[in-house]
């Protein structure tokens, strides 16, 4: 096995500060058996005092520790290939200084054996604290100092130079060179809050600690740890591996997978058409007020294409930029709320529980300290965009009109109506391209193998000057090239060049839907009519290069949704050589046809980098108005259950042995659910009903298994809307509600009424399911014993524990006999009933119960991390309160609190927190336990305000403090 290239980890201090603060980064390195025989620690010092005595001396400004840290570099690690660089504080504004001062001067190239740059606590938008320091201190006068205040012009211009010629850099030349950089943020501190340690930079994240404790580490698994070992990894890795990207140290629930990055990588050539420019440059302007533009326009008119090309000159600019498709809206919504700092348990409030997605988000945006950009792209139906209860013009729901000066937010739409946006927004209207625009488009892409420039003049005015249709047959007519010196054809369909190209778009019209100069009287219609045809003609080239299937499958591929499809783990070939529509389908067509679609632009293909997974990081694409052409297709209308029993078999391929709750398998169903929700629906509840019914026996499996990953996942919103609807209109087509398949579906609806603490309607539920189950399984089946378990748990959480008792009893019996006693299941249930026990004033029991469970998952090495068994913990810990064995009681809550890796305001962490102080409480520890009640409160009035929870603690606290003199 090749050994790791040898890696120079250099580490910069921050303001008053010295190497000292390194001192536990270096002790564990140096211990660390995964490191310390190819990394070399050092560390960069500079003078960094709070005063200077020495009146032959002075401070150094940063521009002078910028460039001493560029003569260190130069000289002390002159044969270094590999440097990692790690800062605290201040030290991030050193490094970002000597990168800019770099590529300002022409030298990004000798940046280039820097390969990571990782910032805790920088106060990358400046630190308020200073301010306070400076009311008491009105003479000082400290250089360093002075350029930590918010918003310091130089540093915001260093911030710009590095996004622009680092983060967002394309290629290494003399100003830009591609570095990862990542910014940290502590959860507690209060120097340099989290929201200002992340900045502008998009990669990055808040981990525990507070501005001095995130850089002292106390073992190999702290967070702060992890994130630089992680880093150095991934660079020392041997150069005969493929090196994967680094993945996010603390764990991506808040972006579910979902990236928000724009996809730069389809910016091909430069932008044409002089009013798309216009358009461009006008949205751009800083001296344009406007803070909300709409781009609107027919479909494949380029309006996505300009709003890249926004997105693209924004970024450069320093914006930080989101990129958010409203296909998938809330999941993106999201995604963008977690990299503005939001913590899990905010948006697990605000997504699931009573809080607001749209009031947390817009907060978050309206408090952002740095310029940004929101890019809604593809939002074809504006009411998506609004409040559940009013017009997207409100202005109360997703969209909005940003309160920040720094805000920005572009929408892609086909909708022009400016009262549908409000009179905060800008409708621009995006037209077609002239024919001398159209022209050079297609002569751009195919090289000039198609024909003369007054040749592509006339194909232009042909397909009206719509982007979407130059583009494809650019593509066609370039992967034909082989055969353009051809001339003499028996076939009059067959597509050589231009000409050839025009004329057969023209035989499917009387006259040339072209037009005068910038096509302004197409209709949305004749639009459509022509992307059509122009892929019609893309699919009949396929048909004469031996690649009859592609047609069925890109119609296939429309059944989905518009997300992006994982097509590695979709298109099995065996699958779809099942199908009657691909008889004898083999891998190697497989292959083939995938490519062709490609060739011709039928699909746009993309790798996506923020997944590691290669099954499902290679996806494709089609456009929104390619999708709903196909959908409507004939074809796909008269053969519904062979395209769409098709999509159904796909998708349970893919999902087979990837149970939706365990998390190895939420990365696989993050990417294939948007199409499962579509094509059940589709299925189910669509305007003409499947006659198949192993088909629709398969779209309610589906549906099932997607209910039950996103209830999983908290998403419980998508999951009743998707369940609901399924178990309402069963007899519509021929299933009755006490069905096995139907009462699967109504047991995932009793499930998430018990998940939204709705407990009267879940016992009501499941008790009609359970006795439906008891007719049709049997009393102890064990899909009858799970809804059983489910309906005592309705019961326990009303506080009903006597009548919860017997239920539970009998349940476990059952499962003995079923499962066994040591199944997760049986324990599962066996835990309920010790909650009951304990709620009764039975701790002792309760006590014995729970060690039971947790000496039987040891035994068989369940994780100690996982959620049930942490839950476990917390009600041992619980009983040994009760028995005032508050010693014991503290090790095993300590010992939890030790295993949980969740951040300190999820949900179980401030549990368990709470139950710390209480024991601390009952020990006599009160200066602690006030403390840590002090410390909970704080997380719990920002993450869950007014909950009964933050109601009980606050009520506690008051209570301790008034028995406390002195105290406040």
């Amino acid at each position: 096995m090749v050994a790791p290239i040898r890696v120079h980890l250099v580490f910069v201090h921050g303001l008053f500060s010295s190497a000292k603060v390194w001192s536990a980064f270096r002790q564990l390195i140096s211990t660390d058996p995964e490191l310390t025989s190819w990394v070399d620690v050092h560390c960069f010092e500079y003078d960094s005092k709070v005063v200077q005595f020495n009146l032959a001396k002075r401070i150094g400004e940063l521009d002078d520790i910028a460039d001493q840290l560029g003569s260190y570099l130069e000289t002390k690690l002159a044969d270094a290939e590999a440097i990692v660089l790690v800062t605290h504080s201040q030290g991030g504004l050193v490094v970002q200084r000597f990168l800019s001062r770099r590529l300002a001067v022409g030298k990004g190239r000798e940046l280039t054996r820097i390969k990571h740059f990782l910032m805790f606590s920088c106060p990358n938008t400046g630190s308020g604290f200073f301010l306070t320091v400076r009311k008491f201190l009105a003479v000082w006068r400290h250089p360093q100092e002075r350029q930590l205040r918010p918003f310091d012009r130089y540093v915001l211009e260093a911030q710009r130079a590095v996004l622009t010629g680092v983060v967002h850099a394309r290629r290494h030349s003399e100003q830009e060179c591609p570095i990862p950089v990542r910014a940290y943020g502590a959860t507690s501190d209060n120097i340099v809050p989290p929201y200002v340690a992340r900045g502008v930079f998009p990669e990055g994240s808040v981990i525990d600690g507070d501005h001095f404790s995130v850089v002292q580490p106390a073992d190999l698994d702290a967070a702060a740890y992890l994130v630089v070992r992680q880093a150095l990894q991934s660079v020392g890795r041997p150069r005969s591996e493929p090196r994967p990207l680094p993945a996010a140290v603390t764990a991506p629930p808040s972006g579910n997978g979902h990236s928000v990055a724009p996809p730069f990588a389809k910016l091909e050539g430069n932008l044409k058409g002089e009013q798309h420019n216009r358009l461009v440059a006008q949205v751009t302007s800083a001296a344009d007020p406007q803070k909300v533009h709409v781009l609107a326009g027919l479909g494949g008119t380029g309006k996505s294409r300009l709003a890249l090309e926004i997105a693209d000159r924004a970024h450069r600019a320093g914006r930080r930029v989101w990129w958010v498709s409203v296909s998938q809206l809330s999941s993106r919504m999201r995604a963008v709320a977690s990299q503005l700092g939001a913590s899990e348990a905010q948006l697990d409030r605000a997504w699931h529980g009573p809080g607001s997605a749209t009031d947390l988000l817009w907060d978050l945006l309206d408090r952002a300290p740095q310029p940004w950009l929101l890019v809604l792209d593809n939002a074809d139906d504006p009411q998506q965009l609004g409040p559940v209860d009013g017009p997207v013009s409100d202005g109360t729901g997703w969209l909005r009109e940003p309160e920040s000066e720094h805000g920005l937010v572009v929408v892609t739409s086909r909708v022009r109506s400016q009262e549908t946006w409000g009179t905060w927004s800008r409708v621009h209207r995006v037209c077609p391209l002239d024919d001398e625009e159209g022209a050079s488009m297609l002569l751009e892409r195919t090289d000039g193998v198609g024909g003369t420039n007054e040749q592509a003049r006339r194909l232009s005015a042909v397909l009206g000057g719509l982007p979407l249709a130059l583009l494809t047959a650019a593509a066609t007519v370039k992967a034909v090239s082989g055969k353009a010196g051809r001339k003499m054809s028996l076939d009059d369909g067959e597509v050589r060049d231009f000409d050839s190209y025009r004329k057969a778009v023209k035989r499917r019209f009387e006259s040339a839907p072209g037009s005068t100069r910038a096509g302004m009287d197409l209709d949305e219609l004749l639009g459509r009519e022509i992307v059509e045809e122009v892929y019609g003609i893309a699919l009949r080239q396929l048909i004469r290069h031996d690649l009859p299937q592609a047609a069925p499958l890109l119609k296939v591929f429309a059944c989905l949704n518009i997300a992006p499809i994982p097509y590695r783990c979709l298109v099995d070939g065996a699958v779809l050589a099942r199908s009657p529509l691909f008889p004898g389908f083999s891998p190697a067509q497989r292959t083939a046809v995938l490519r062709g679609l490609e060739d011709f632009a039928l699909v746009d293909a993309d790798e996506r980098e923020d997944v590691t997974d290669p099954a499902l990081s290679h996806v494709l694409t089609l456009h929104p108005v390619v999708h709903g052409v196909l959908r409507e297709d004939g074809d796909v209308q008269q053969r519904r259950t062979e395209y769409y029993g098709l999509a159904v078999s796909m998708l349970l391929h893919a999902a087979d042995g990837k149970d939706p709750d365990h998390p190895s398998s939420w990365p696989l169903w993050t990417a294939i659910a948007p199409h499962a929700r579509a094509v059940a629906r589709a299925c189910l509840l669509g305007p003409v009903g499947l006659k198949d019914r192993s088909v629709v026996s398969g779209a309610i499996e589906l549906t099932r298994l997607t209910a039950r990953f996103l209830i999983t996942r908290g998403l419980l919103v998508p999951a009743n809307d998707l369940v609901v609807p399924v178990v309402e209109a069963c007899t519509r087509f021929g299933f009755h509600e006490d069905d096995r398949e139907i009462l699967a579906l109504r047991h995932e609806k009793g499930r998430i009424a018990l998940e939204r603490e709705d407990h009267a309607a879940a016992e009501q539920e499941f008790a009609r399911v359970v006795a439906a189950r008891r007719r049709v399984l049997g009393e102890s089946d064990p899909d009858t014993l799970a809804s059983r378990h489910k309906h005592a748990r309705a019961v326990c959480e009303q506080g009903r524990w006597e009548a919860a008792e017997p239920l539970l009893r009998s349940i476990v019996q059952a499962e003995n006999h079923v499962r066994g006693a040591e199944h997760s299941d049986t324990l599962v249930v066996r835990h309920t009933l010790a909650r009951t026990m304990l709620a009764l004033g039975r701790a002792t029991e309760a006590e014995q119960e729970a060690r039971s469970i947790l000496e039987i998952s040891r035994r068989h090495n369940w994780p100690p991390t996982t959620s049930e068994t942490l839950f476990v913990r917390s009600t041992l810990a619980r009983s040994l309160l009760e028995q005032d064995r508050y010693e014991d009681a503290e090790e095993e809550i300590r010992g939890a609190l030790r295993d949980d890796d969740r951040p300190r305001d999820s949900e179980r962490m401030m549990h368990l927190r709470d139950t710390l102080a209480t024991v601390l409480l009952g020990q006599g520890r009160a200066p602690e336990a006030v403390q840590e009640f002090r410390d909970l409160l704080a997380d719990l009035r920002r993450v869950k305000p007014g909950s009964p929870m933050t109601r009980r603690v606050e009520q506690n606290l008051d209570e301790i403090l008034r028995q406390m003199p002195g105290q406040s």
